[in-house]
């Protein structure tokens, strides 16, 4: 069981996700990943955002948590602390040959809806409204 950690990352109505293509499938997530060790959420997320993409962020607050087999997952809202522009990074974790992040956008919040991490952040946000960036 390793939990795991994400980023909602919310400019101009979009949100920033990663794409992740492997030999069976290929899809868009929010940039995160597992903890490592002493690792607490909040440092997981802004590690995994900085190895995914190359930006440097602080954590607003958590947006929801789940639970399953696998363990616990965390979100967070969190927003740029320098102006870096963000370009795709690759898994530490991975040798080159086997990287799975093949792509990196910033999405419309309302062509998102129906995902599944990008509903529960805006289910989260909707309680929140002032958060809605």
């Amino acid at each position: 069981m390793r939990h795991r950690a994400c980023a909602a990352l919310i400019e101009n109505g979009r949100i920033l996700m990663v794409r992740l293509t492997t030999e069976t499938q290929s899809f868009w997530t929010l940039p995160g990943g597992g903890l490592n060790t002493d690792e607490t959420f909040e440092q997981a997320v802004v590690r995994e955002v900085e190895e995914e993409v190359h930006l440097n962020v602080r954590v607003i607050r958590p947006l929801y948590t789940k639970i399953d087999s696998s363990g616990k997952e965390v979100c967070f809202l969190v927003e740029r602390i320098d102006t870096t522009v963000p370009f795709l990074g690759q898994d530490p974790e991975r040798p080159l040959d086997q990287q799975v992040l093949s792509g990196m956008d910033w999405h419309p919040l309302a062509e998102m809806k129906e995902d599944i991490q990008v509903s529960e952040v805006l289910a989260a946000l909707n309680k929140t409204p002032s958060l809605l960036l």
